[in-house]
């Protein structure tokens, strides 16, 4: 996933960007490190950039040798607010995005408190939402460290990978451009895309994987489950889930484990509070439901006789299973009263996970 042009700009000596100095910020995701360029990633860099589904279609030639990546780590990426994306798991950098702003060469019009995003990631990652995970972060730093008040991305036509990872992150269309000569010397049509930050601070949720340190999140996840020992025979086993918006608010979680024979199981669904009601929990459902649907067939859920509770999986389209008896009352060591009613059976609701869903 590239946006147009990244690696050819250069900002313009006077620019805004220059004068903060080289860039020194290191920011944090969930699973990413975005940090600084330094020679000694070019091996890194040329493994990626080197790959041709890369650079033509964002309109930059493939990069050529190690020497050829480690010259752009010098010149284009010594830019101020341009990060190398570096896996958590890993450490190696695999896809480079940078802030670029409208007093240096750049592509979009902007104007004064404004600016453009630009990023690429290598192609064993696209699929992944890597790219958003960074934008995103990105966007944290345009308006509330840099106080901007809208941000720019583009991309050449047929770029739909591009336009996906803008879309996921809340940008709108703009507007379109035609006859325009690329870093390459070819004519292309350019679509741009802006959100503002009143845009941002109102904007949807995201959902991102939880790799480590899952009981930070302790506190909401025994909302959906009271009993931390319960709690930790399926946490570390499981794929776990958190839903935040734009401010990094923590809205939901979501623990499923893989029970074998194409089935996988909703161990842990938890709304905060604060944000309960709302259709959360569905959105939190319909998400796994999809990234799941091409690894199984089916998503269990348990829960007690709460009638609150059946009806929310029936209306997430859940239909009753099995039940398994007295689960709560062997395998808890207190009563759990949900509604006013001491729940004993675990009833399973299963949903079909059929391409589509």
């Amino acid at each position: 996933m590239k946006s147009k042009r990244y690696l050819c700009r250069r900002l313009s000596t006077n620019s805004t960007t220059t004068k903060m100095g080289k860039n020194q910020h290191v920011l944090t995701t969930e699973r990413l490190i975005l940090r600084p360029w330094t020679e000694d990633d070019a091996q890194s860099l040329y493994k990626y950039a080197k790959h041709p589904a890369i650079g033509p279609i964002a309109g930059w030639p493939p990069h050529t040798s190690i020497e050829n990546s480690r010259e752009i780590i010098r010149t284009v990426f010594a830019a101020p607010e341009t990060y190398a994306v570096v896996l958590k798991e890993t450490e190696e950098p695999v896809g480079s995005i940078g802030i670029m702003f409208g007093d240096g060469l750049h592509s979009a019009d902007m104007q004064p408190n404004e600016a453009e995003i630009g990023y690429w990631i290598g192609v064993p990652y696209w699929g992944r939402g890597l790219t958003p995970e960074a934008v995103r972060r990105l966007l944290r730093r345009c308006f509330e460290d840099l106080g901007l008040k809208a941000v720019w991305c583009g991309y050449y036509d047929g770029n739909l990978q591009s336009k996906r990872v803008m879309e996921k992150c809340g940008f709108r269309f703009h507007h379109t451009e035609t006859g325009k000569t690329s870093p390459l010397g070819d004519v292309r049509t350019e679509h741009f895309m802006r959100l503002t930050k009143q845009e941002w601070k109102a904007g949807g949720t995201y959902i991102a994987p939880v790799i480590s340190q899952k009981k930070r999140y302790l506190p909401l996840l025994l909302l959906g489950d009271e009993q931390e020992s319960a709690i930790d025979q399926y946490l570390e086993r499981g794929d776990m889930f958190v839903m935040k918006n734009n401010e990094e608010d923590t809205i939901a979680t979501a623990v499923v484990t893989d029970e074998g024979d194409g089935v996988m199981e909703l161990k842990n669904l938890a709304v905060a509070p604060c944000h309960q009601r709302k259709g959360y929990g569905r959105k939190m459902i319909e998400y796994l439901c999809n990234h799941y649907k091409g690894r199984c067939h089916t998503l269990l859920a348990g829960t007690g006789e709460s009638n609150r509770t059946i009806a929310f999986y029936e209306n997430c389209g859940f239909g009753y299973s099995h039940r398994v008896a007295n689960f709560f009352t062997q395998n808890y060591d207190h009563l759990i009263v949900e509604d006013g009613q001491t729940l004993k059976d675990m009833v399973y609701f299963a949903r079909k996970l059929e391409k589509g869903s």
